[in-house]
């Protein structure tokens, strides 16, 4: 169907297709009081807190919800949109009026393939659908297949009376060279419908895209004649007589184009057509006044700024050619074939300047472009010369006036289907083509912000059954597709957040409760689980933000006190740290968690009141896994190792084989002179675990001091190796390679050991510690 037509169509008072021109109040009323009554019903549902209930009248909803907002999409003419809507409303709930929608929406995003195959499949449950037939008819033109067309639109005609079957019949009749018979069907039209100007309007633009340019013009004038100012009349008119004279200018042709622009003066069209055949005919200034008003019409159009500086060029204004010829070329981009190559005038004329100006160089660089296209242009015009006499003198010709009927890919097969995000408001430059009022658009807008709400509420109570059968998962899809509707839903963001944190999805959960908290700075909840997810993402600074926001609400769960008191050491606070901890002692606390209170007290340094904890912990049951070694632990703390030992001990009978209680026993032995026994041990466990840097060192600075450097300095190397991080084990690495002879080798540890201190200087020494 011609874009230019389907406007006549409506100016002529024909129904167009429901789906382009239907303003929102045009929604059926049966549909909307339909949408209602199942929002009622899914109201129903959540309050009975059924989950399966709310499932499944959350899915009609959201089906009907989608549908009618792909039906406001399609009046947008927003068709990728429509059609990805149409797609999910059907896999939700199979409709004819969906499936109609989705076959409409593919076709007119250029996807005919995908058209046909939907549209085949209505026709295969309700053959006597005469839209259905009529939509075929028009993908099957679209594809070229025109004889298909026309039996298909001849079917949807025997079913029902339609003023665009009739006219896409007659068109599929002339691509078929059967003029006579699209002639009667015509006739046919002016008898029921009137003989009215704008009906010539239309029969003249077939005839004139199907090559029958003859019986164009006599259309045209015959409009003309009934009403001079038919829309784009002399326009039309001045097009096909141009075509006609193979783009040869006369007074007749001129005169219609500045009919047109009498009727419409800031007309891109007119405009730049009689701009061009002005410049042809030497009247540049003229010329230039009409291609400035089309610029200002299309400014991202190429075309006028190429004749423009094609102009300036002629006037030796070199300036101002180079401007607008690089405007041109800036516009033009990747499109260089358009209007057969015209760009390559410019390339030409730019060149030509640039010897002018002694830059030769650059100057051949724009020659090699327009040679390049020119011998394209040659090939696309002898193919062009061949296909027009092939159809029996049928006027073709290359020339450099526009097409007002865009072609269309009738070959979608090969087409990459974008993703779209059908949530999106449609491009401004999409509704600058839309047949409606701004009111209408208005109305359009608001209903569409009304189904939009409808279906965040109910994609959110959708997600939150699915939560309680703890479906996370497809809860989050849910949450997320409510997200994208509408992200003001009270509570959504919250509900994205705890079934990302459920998932396993700390990031996801970070940026939902984020966004909860922007919208409410006040939601403590909100705030404490989003301390929650960035503590799991090892965010510890903005954790203890978040925490610090929440209030009281982060003591109302232990398991977020304690993620802030970690947070807080983490990130050196231990201050506030202990402050928590405390809070957090007084309350019961699982022994687990009590294990890790003990812990973060003794990485505060409050080693006293870590010890309180675990003699508790080991109260209520002296076989708790690491109580014990956590005791010892502090113990050392507070240099109280023969306390300490009968820990490690006590701990080794529940893991007998941990190096690390090993180690942590025998450096309390260390410390209370009991080095044999010490020594002992760290040679079990550096020979089951060699790669035990601590022991490997304690091992090494023991046999240091009882003289045996040789296998100190094994061991030191080793621990040297696996822990470079370290200072005090090059210091006692250089003194046992310095009591061995090793002078040279002494200087150089000495060197590296000076080094770590300088660097760590500003941080206090580093110590032996378990």
């Amino acid at each position: 169907m011609l874009l230019v037509l389907s406007v006549l169509f409506a100016a002529a008072g024909a129904s167009a297709q429901t789906t382009k021109q239907m303003p929102a109040k045009q929604q059926s009323v049966s549909s909307t009081q339909e949408l209602q009554k199942r929002i009622d019903a899914q109201r129903l549902a959540a309050k009975s807190g059924e989950p399966s209930a709310v499932e499944t009248a959350s899915r009609q909803v959201v089906a009907l919800a989608l549908q009618q907002m792909a039906a406001l999409r399609s009046v947008e003419h927003a068709w990728p949109q429509a059609a990805e809507l149409y797609r999910q409303s059907l896999a939700l709930e199979d409709n004819p009026e969906s499936r109609m929608g989705l076959a409409t929406a593919a076709f007119y995003a250029g996807h005919t393939d995908q058209a046909l195959a939907e549209i085949d499949k209505l026709l295969a449950t309700d053959a006597r659908s005469a839209q259905a037939w009529h939509i075929k008819g028009d993908i099957l033109m679209a594809k070229q297949d025109y004889r298909g067309g026309s039996e298909a639109l001849a079917h949807s005609l025997e079913l029902k009376r339609d003023v665009n079957v009739q006219f896409a019949l007659g068109m599929a009749l002339l691509n078929l060279k059967q003029k006579e018979k699209a002639a009667a069907i015509f006739r046919t039209m002016l008898e029921a419908y009137g003989d009215r100007a704008i009906w010539h309007v239309v029969f003249g633009g077939a005839y004139r895209e199907t090559k029958y340019l003859d019986d164009a013009v006599r259309e045209f004038r015959r409009a003309i004649a009934l009403d001079p100012k038919a829309p784009h009349v002399h326009l039309f008119l001045g097009l096909t007589m141009l075509e006609q004279n193979y783009w040869g200018a006369t007074p007749e042709i001129v005169h219609e184009f500045a009919e047109e622009i009498k009727q419409y003066p800031d007309d891109y069209f007119g405009n730049y057509n009689l701009g061009v055949l002005q410049m042809e005919q030497g009247q540049l200034a003229d010329s230039n006044q009409h291609l400035l008003i089309a610029t200002k019409s299309q400014p991202t159009n190429p075309d006028p700024w190429l004749y423009l500086g094609l102009n300036a060029y002629k006037s030796n204004d070199y300036p101002a050619a180079r401007q607008y010829l690089m405007k041109t070329i800036e516009l033009t981009g990747e499109d260089q074939a358009r209007n057969n190559f015209q760009i390559r005038r410019g390339y030409i004329a730019l060149g030509r300047i640039l010897v002018a100006e002694g830059k030769k160089d650059e100057a051949d660089q724009y020659f090699t472009k327009a040679k390049a296209l020119g011998a394209k242009s040659m090939e696309l015009s002898s193919e062009a010369i061949s296909s027009a006499m092939s159809e029996g003198g049928a006027h073709s010709s290359p020339g450099v006036m526009p097409s007002l009927v865009p072609p269309q890919n009738a070959n979608s097969a090969s087409q990459e289907s974008a993703t779209v995000d059908p949530t999106e408001r449609p491009d401004p430059s999409t509704l600058a083509d839309v047949q409606l009022s701004p009111a209408q658009l208005k109305e359009v807008q608001v209903r569409e912000n009304e189904i939009s709400a409808v279906l965040s509420t109910t994609y959110n109570d959708w997600g939150t059954a699915e939560a309680r059968q703890k479906d996370y998962a497809s809860a989050l899809s849910h949450f997320h597709a409510a997200e994208k509707w509408d992200d003001s839903t009270p509570g959504l963001m919250r509900n994205v957040g705890l079934a990302a944190l459920r998932v396993g999805d700390q990031k996801e959960a970070a940026r939902a409760f984020q966004l909860a908290v922007d919208k409410d700075p006040k939601d403590q909840l909100a705030n404490a689980m989003l301390g929650m997810s960035l503590f799991s993402d090892q965010r510890f600074a903005d954790a203890t933000k978040a925490f610090g926001n929440a209030g009281d609400a982060v003591y109302r769960d232990p398991r977020m006190a304690y993620a802030w008191a970690f947070s807080l050491v983490r990130i050196n606070d231990l201050t506030k740290a202990v402050e928590v901890l405390n809070r957090l002692n007084s309350q019961p606390l699982p022994t687990e968690m009590a294990i890790g209170v003990g812990d973060l007290y003794n990485q505060t340094g409050d080693y006293e009141d870590a010890l309180k904890v675990f003699r508790k912990v080991l109260q209520q049951d002296p076989s708790t896994p690491r109580a014990h070694y956590y005791a010892g632990e502090a113990l050392i703390h507070l240099d109280r190792p023969t306390e300490a030992i009968p820990e490690f001990q006590e701990e080794l009978k529940l893991t007998p084989d941990d190096p690390n209680v090993q180690y942590h026993l025998a450096f309390a032995m260390l410390q209370t002179s009991q080095k044999d026994e010490a020594v002992t041990l760290l040679q079990t466990i550096v020979t089951a675990h060699p790669d035990h840097a601590q022991a490997q060192y304690q091992l090494g600075k023991a046999q240091l001091d009882a003289g045996q450097y040789q296998a100190a300095i094994e061991h030191l190397e080793a621990a040297a190796r696996l822990d470079p991080s370290k200072d005090y084990i090059p210091y006692q690495l250089q003194s046992a390679y310095r009591k061995a002879g090793r002078t040279a080798d002494a200087d150089a540890e000495l060197k590296i050991y000076r080094d770590m201190k300088e660097k760590k200087r500003d941080t206090g020494n580093s110590q032996p510690r378990p």
